[in-house]
């Protein structure tokens, strides 16, 4: 069969290919066959043409198919691929393609592919590497087509997180292809450009030409001159001659400068013996302008110490002479990094300073390998390769060793970090010397000896030395004590908690007085409970002491009627004269007047004393009565018969001991946790006493509590006066800081005063800690009554630690905001709520616009200096759209407000500072998820008014550094309500987002028929824009662990290396949703029919703005908890209650 041309000829191959798997023989007949069937009269390089274009044509229709291989487990996709690769290899060995066509559609696929196909495409070239690399010649050819592919391919790698494994298969496919050997490092990379002949010789050719030019215009000059008969003026002539020394200077010594870039690109050209000698004289001629630069730059930046990451290149405005210069040339051959023009701002860069002196430092050293003790000690016969004929002379090793200091004086002199920059190279040059040592020694072998341990005089290696640890890693572990995983867990566990949204709002505790009414109630509850037990005690005991009594008396009646059997049978013998015992068998027969009764449940015979006949009944039980000495006994008074004799007389009775009872000990527990956490709540204001009250007793603790409050009365302070003079004795000399708290000198033992497990544990503390502050942290929340505020200062108050000071303007707000967020934390409180408490849920608002400096300061006024603790700045315009037609307006509200609360703030002793930046200052950005190390670049003014914000709070923290500290928060986008449905968002007029104009167009207050979508060509799933949704409540409790990060007592800022405390986070999901994902997400949470028309982009808007969240959650434990759906139900919850808003009332 005979083929019109090659693509029908591959179409045909591509068929016929037979089943995996392949073999290369089969494949290479069928090869062979369709390329005799394809005659072609052309010639053979545009032949070659034709087979290369369609290779690779057929090779990238198949990789558009990559996306639906992706997401089928099935796919042969990757088979094929492998097949089109094969087939491409096979031209190429039988001559049909050029030897490189392999390797430069390998580069092109590859970067056309995702990660996950490349891998696949690399284990194809791993498994071909034989027959890839044959005849290959490193640094020429295809070697350096396949090593720029590869190295590309790593440059992708190491912007992914997750393909050490993938990292590690391309490099060792390097270093099998190009072996480690005496020509390796560097390069390995390949020579891309031209070999560095000097800027000398470039130089004196473009001066040859420049002076053949310049004659070329003096004689046409001087034909002008002679034609008009004019002379020139002897005032231009001498303008000429000044002006050619300088440029002729600044030629000089960019024509120094470079040529140094010459030895060190090539250090064999030192064999010379001119060399050294020009290299030491620019060297002396250059140092000093490097010197001098850095000492300009030292003076520009006065004394800050930590500079900005930012470039430190000044700009300059281009001037006339420059203009004429350069538009005199034609063209600049781009050869060298600048040009003499451009020099003296390149030096000015400290990064381009640092990698000169970096070069020349590296180079002095390896010089000083070459003086005569040093070759001594590396040169071989067998590292030929690696000699020069060079030696440093003593002289010369002199002036290399005082360069070396000087270059490296110069470093530590830059900033920033001069000296960590110049430590770093020492310890770098340091550990090179053990890499030049090893190239010296031509590679040796530098494998480790295999593990051995001595024992006993004999080594043993790794399996026999571990052989008791392995065997112990077999036993059974122990059974874990704790049964929920750890202490604390289980801990939690046992005080009640059984849901997560439990630990969400935990025990908020009350006043030490309540606490301590809820103790009594339960000592009161203790003793009735222990009265009830007693009572049944006793009834047990006399029912036990009746049964034995009813015992005794039948026993005692039993014996009775054996003596009168007995004394009768004596009487029938002798009956004359009674003896004494009938006498007394008579006289016991019949019971005596104020005896016991019959039996012990019967009353008492009239005339007995009641009281009595306990002790007679337990008489008549234990002994029988005495002899009487009357012969017949008579109705006396139990006062004169005979006083029973001590044996007939009951034991007192013993204590009663208490069987043991699960409610009492609930009871006892319960009072021991309520102890506990009286006295956790105490720790707050009264730690002082805690060394007083002995063993935690809590009635202790208030007495102290009670007698200090007397004597503040006495001494009429005031209670911030009085919290500073209540302190313990040996205290005084504790310093306050700037919000009137008192710094607990011993914090260490107050943090392990949380851990312990029980109030026994508190006599550990002296009586001499520090008390603490005894009112709220005064908290400034700026814009607090619109969306994103009104859910802070609800979050800020739901702590209970902050009192709330709101300033707002109400331009796109509410008042009734904030009277609703008061009721929703007065219902939130205890029943028995103390005063401070009832205290946090007012919020102090203030009607003031940001932009008017004055009117900031009274209200910092009116709380002192030190009186506010931190702000929490949210007030802005924040409408993207809208910044785009009024940008003045913006950048005024934005930026100006900000510098004049920071200057007021500076003012009033208030360093602390958690600001509401946006996502929208990292434009369009370069990698998605977001992270917070991205370029800031925005693209509307609304977002730049963010990054210039965020500029002036990093300059004001790194300017006092000890004094400041700062949190930015770049959050995404806001969505929801507070479930109670009494807080949400309401702005005035249009809304300017999404989710807000969607649920006003549900609920009938937006009248648009459609929703408008601006672009859907968007590189997105959908086409359209893709956002990151967060719940308003998670926001919220992102500013809540901002601001503790600004405490002292906070870790935040510990990896902080230049002790600057100011950071940027993220505050997002992690995952975007598009703008149909959303419509579709609020269709099913309205039962809306919503319909919508895609129009054209806006400006400003970028396709997609997802966070990487990752660093909030690791150093502040932030994590946005509510899903998208959540977002739709409290946001239409909080519509369908208010349909017209805050105006609903």
């Amino acid at each position: 069969m005979v083929f019109k041309s090659p693509e029908t000829a591959l179409r045909s191959l591509c068929k016929s290919i037979p089943t995996r798997p392949l073999e290369k023989d089969a494949l290479e007949r069928l090869v062979a066959k369709h390329i005799k069937d394809t005659p072609s009269k052309l010639p053979a390089d545009a032949k070659r043409a034709q087979w290369e274009y369609a290779l690779k044509n057929e090779i990238f229709n198949l990789a558009t198919k990559e996306g639906d291989a992706l997401n089928d487990k099935k796919t042969t996709y990757y088979d094929d691929l492998k097949d089109r690769l094969d087939l491409v290899l096979i031209f190429t060995e039988q001559d049909v393609c050029e030897a490189t066509f392999p390797f430069t559609t390998l580069q092109d696929l590859l970067e056309t592919q995702t990660i996950a196909s490349c891998s696949h495409i690399f284990s194809w070239i791993e498994s071909r590497a034989g027959r890839l690399t044959k005849d290959m010649v490193p640094q020429k050819g295809k070697a350096l087509v396949l090593l720029r592919t590869l190295n590309d391919l790593l440059r992708r790698l190491s912007k992914m997180g997750s393909n050490t494994i993938f990292c590690g298969r391309i490099l060792t496919f390097l270093s099998g292809v190009f072996p480690l050997g005496e020509r390796s490092g560097v390069n390995l990379r390949g020579e891309y450009g031209p070999t560095w002949e000097g800027v000398a010789a470039a130089a004196g050719e473009e001066k040859s030409e420049d002076k053949e030019k310049v004659v070329e215009e003096e004689v046409k000059e001087a034909k002008k001159v002679e034609e008009k008969g004019t002379v020139k003026m002897e005032v231009d002539e001498d303008a000429g001659k000044e002006a050619k020394p300088a440029e002729s200077k600044k030629d000089d010594f960019y024509t120094t400068f470079w040529s140094l870039q010459l030895p060190f690109s090539r250090p064999p050209l030192f064999a010379t013996s001119q060399t050294l000698e020009e290299f030491k004289e620019s060297v002396n001629k250059v140092l000093p302008i490097i010197k001098e630069a850095t000492a300009k730059e030292r003076a520009m930046t006065g004394s800050r110490a930590v500079g900005t990451s930012s470039s430190l290149k000044r700009k300059r405005e281009p001037d006339s002479d420059s203009e004429e210069r350069s538009s005199s040339k034609d063209y600049f051959f781009a050869k060298f990094l600048t040009s003499p023009d451009l020099l003296d701002l390149e030096i000015a860069d400290t990064h381009f300073r640092r990698q000169f002196l970096f070069q020349l430092v590296i180079l002095l050293h390896h010089l000083l390998t070459f003086t005569k003790t040093a070759k001594a000690t590396w040169v071989s016969p067998r590292n030929r390769s690696l000699q020069m004929e060079f030696t440093l002379e003593p002289a010369d090793a002199q002036w290399v060793t005082e360069t070396i200091a000087k270059a490296q004086e110069e470093l530590r002199q830059t900033a920033p970090g001069g000296r960590v920059f110049a430590d770093t190279v020492a310890t770098i040059l340091e550990r090179e010397k053990n890499w030049v040592r090893w190239k010296n020694d031509l590679c040796a072998p530098f494998d480790r000896e295999p593990f051995a341990v001595e024992v006993d005089g004999q080594k043993i290696g790794l399996e026999e030395a571990t052989r008791e640890a392995r065997q112990k890693m077999r036993e059974e572990p122990p059974e874990w004590e704790y049964k929920l995983g750890s202490a604390a867990l289980t801990e939690i566990w046992e005080m009640g908690y059984r849901d997560l949204r439990d630990l969400e709002n935990p025990f908020q505790p009350g006043d030490v007085k309540d606490f301590a009414k809820k103790i009594k109630l339960e000592d009161a509850r203790i003793d009735m409970r222990k009265k009830q037990l007693a009572k049944a005690a006793e009834r047990t005991a006399a029912a036990r002491a009746r049964q034995a009594a009813a015992a005794a008396a039948s026993a005692e009646a039993e014996a009775a009627a054996k003596a009168l059997k007995a004394e009768s049978a004596e009487e029938s013998k002798a009956p004359t004269q009674p003896s004494s015992s009938q006498e007394s068998a008579s006289a016991a027969s019949v019971p005596p007047a104020g005896s016991a009764p019959l039996h012990p449940s019967l009353p008492a015979r009239p005339g007995t004393s009641s009281s009595s006949q306990p002790a007679r009944a337990a008489a008549t039980a234990s002994t029988p009565a005495p002899a009487a000495t009357a012969p017949v006994p008579t109705l006396a008074p139990a006062a004169a018969a005979p006083p029973p004799t001590k044996a007939s007389t009951p034991a007192p009775a013993g204590p009663v001991v208490l069987p043991p009872d699960e409610q009492l000990n609930r009871l006892e527990e319960n009072k021991q946790r309520l102890s506990w956490l009286a006295l956790r709540v105490a720790r707050d204001q009264h730690l002082a006493h805690f060394g007083k009250i002995g063993t935690g007793d809590v009635a202790l603790l208030i007495q102290e509590i009670e007698r200090e409050k007397e004597r503040e009365k006495e001494r009429g302070d005031s209670p911030a006066v009085a919290s500073a003079a209540g302190r313990s004795d040996g205290n005084k000399d504790t310093p306050l800081d700037g919000e009137g708290d008192i710094r607990v000198a011993l914090r260490e033992n107050f943090n392990l005063a949380l851990k312990l497990p029980s109030p026994s544990h508190l006599h550990i503390f002296s009586p001499h800690l520090s008390c603490l502050s005894l009112h709220h942290r005064n908290v400034l929340v700026t814009g607090g009554a619109g969306y994103i505020g009104s859910h802070v200062v609800f979050a800020l108050q739901q702590t209970r630690r902050y009192k709330v000071i709101c300033i707002d303007n109400y331009h796109n707000s509410y008042p009734k905001a904030l009277l609703r967020l008061e009721k929703i934390a007065r219902d939130a409180l205890p029943e028995e709520a103390s005063e401070t408490d009832k205290e946090s849920t007012k919020i102090d608002s203030h009607n003031c616009d940001l932009t008017d400096p004055s009117a900031i300061r009274a209200v910092f006024e009116k709380y002192g200096k030190g009186g506010i603790w931190g702000v929490i700045h949210i007030a802005a315009y924040k409408a993207v759209g809208e910044s785009t037609e009024i940008p003045l307006t913006y950048y005024h509200n934005n930026v100006s407000a900000t510098i004049f609360l920071l200057q007021t703030m500076s003012a009033f002793e208030c360093t602390r500072f958690v600001y509401s930046s946006s996502a929208t200052v990292y434009g369009t950005p370069p990698v998605v998820p977001i992270p917070e190390t991205t370029r800031l670049k925005a693209d509307s003014p609304y977002g730049k008014s963010k990054v210039m914000s965020e500029t002036v709070i990093d300059d004001l923290v790194h300017a006092e550094p000890r004094r400041w500290s700062a949190i930015s928060l770049r959050y995404f986008n806001p969505a929801g309500a507070h479930p109670s449905g009494l807080i949400g968002e309401d702005p005035r007029g249009r809304p300017g987002n999404l989710l807000p104009l969607l649920s006003q167009m549900a609920i009938g207050r937006v009248k648009d028929s459609e929703l408008q979508v601006f672009g859907n060509d968007y590189p997105t799933p959908d086409g359209t824009c893709v956002r990151d949704y967060l719940h308003v409540l998670d926001l919220a409790s992102g500013h809540l662990l901002a601001l503790d990060a600004l405490t002292p007592e906070s870790h935040v800022f510990d990896n902080v290396p230049d002790g600057v405390r100011f950071k940027a986070y993220n505050l997002g999901r992690g995952q975007g949703y598009s703008v149909l994902q959303i419509t579709e997400a609020m269709r099913k949470a309205t039962n809306f029919n919503y319909k919508t028309r895609i129009v054209g982009r806006r400006r400003g808007d970028v396709p997609d703005l997802t966070a990487d969240p990752t660093l909030a959650e690791a150093e502040l434990g932030f994590k946005a908890k509510e899903n998208l759906e959540t977002m739709c139900r409290d946001l239409w919850n909080w519509q369908s209650k208010n349909p017209e808003g805050y105006g609903s009332d």
